[in-house]
């Protein structure tokens, strides 16, 4: 073989070595300045409600500065069941259902984030100029309440008998229906918790009574919790961790500015703006996964335990992502 053809051999694999170094140090470096795709189920209330935040323009773009490329899902149905069967990578679930049923099929369903009723959140309205003025008076008549929220009517319902309210028909409704319940007589009171009160009393409908959580089940209700799958945070590293850094500072900034968690639901659900009705509206406590309040959590499971609801053989902690989990 000639010199020459030496060299032109050896200034091809130098070619190809290069292209192999080139892609090896610059491809890695392509990809990370990618945006990554993540399908996030979310509802038009508390749940959805720091996604939508995430997407308007606020001090900081939040899916924008993270490289996030979001597909808002709608969630139809049972939420925990639409992550589970990866409809969604994240969204928000009850708590009561995730303590419940936490994993499926080898994987496990675990939270990033929790969204915890602190104070009254909870009413039960009627119309206004009802002569009904204690929950006995609802004896023979029939109560509405939304059909995702059941589980909260089921789990105060045994204590009506304190109040001699023993008696009544159980309406379950759905979203579009709850709103107009009480003047079209379908139902005589409605059990609801926030934005619904605020929203019904605003449109001229009177409490009842109020605070039923606080009084039969707990002060600090954890109410949702925004979940990942197990096998999405370990199998989609990139994206998990992005995405965790967007719910930690969005969780953050609705603590801080609530205001624009309450102007993005009355936007979502086409209600008044009026200063008035916001100021009334209730918001929960968002937490991010490092400030997630462990004793609610146990609170909660231990509560369900002891009236036949779930097991205490999962810790509280093993509910909820690490930040480990999230390493690069």
């Amino acid at each position: 073989m000639s010199t020459k053809t030496t060299e032109a051999i050896l200034n091809i694999f130098i070619f190809f070595g290069l292209v192999a170094l080139l892609f090896v140090v610059g491809y890695p470096q392509y990809k990370e300045a990618q945006p990554v795709k993540v399908r996030i189920g979310v509802d038009k209330f508390f749940g959805g409600m720091p996604f939508y935040v995430a997407q308007i323009d606020t001090t900081r773009r939040y899916f924008q500065l993270e490289k996030v490329a979001p597909e808002f899902v709608e969630i139809k149905g049972d939420p925990l069941e639409g992550i589970k069967n990866g409809d969604y990578d994240v969204c928000a679930v009850p708590w009561y259902k995730l303590l419940i049923s936490p994993s499926m099929n080898g994987d496990t369903v675990k939270a990033v984030g929790a969204i915890i009723f602190k104070g009254i959140a909870d009413a039960i309205i009627i119309p206004k100029g009802t002569k009904m003025k204690l929950l006995k008076d609802l004896n023979g008549k029939k109560i509405g309440y939304l059909s995702n929220e059941s589980y909260i009517f089921d789990l105060i319902a045994p204590n009506f008998v304190f109040e001699k309210l023993t008696k009544y028909t159980k309406v379950p409704l759905s979203t579009e229906e709850l709103t107009t319940a009480l003047s079209t007589k379908k139902v005589d009171a409605l059990f609801v918790l926030e934005p619904y009160s605020s929203y019904l009393l605003f449109a001229g409908d009177t409490v009842l009574d109020e605070g039923l959580v606080n009084r039969y089940i707990m002060p600090s209700m954890p109410y949702l919790a925004i979940v990942m799958r197990k096998s999405f945070v370990q199998n989609q590293r990139l994206a998990a961790f992005r995405l965790k850094n967007v719910l930690d500072g969005v969780l953050g900034y609705i603590r801080l500015h609530p205001e624009v968690g309450k102007q993005v639901l009355v936007k979502n659900n086409d209600w008044s703006s009026d200063p008035t009705f916001l100021a009334s509206i209730r918001i929960p406590d968002f937490q991010r996964l490092a400030e997630v309040d462990i004793k609610a959590i146990e609170g909660f499971q231990t509560y369900l335990v002891r009236n036949g609801i779930g097991t205490c053989g999962i810790k509280p902690q093993e509910f909820l992502f690490e930040k480990i989990d999230f390493r690069r």
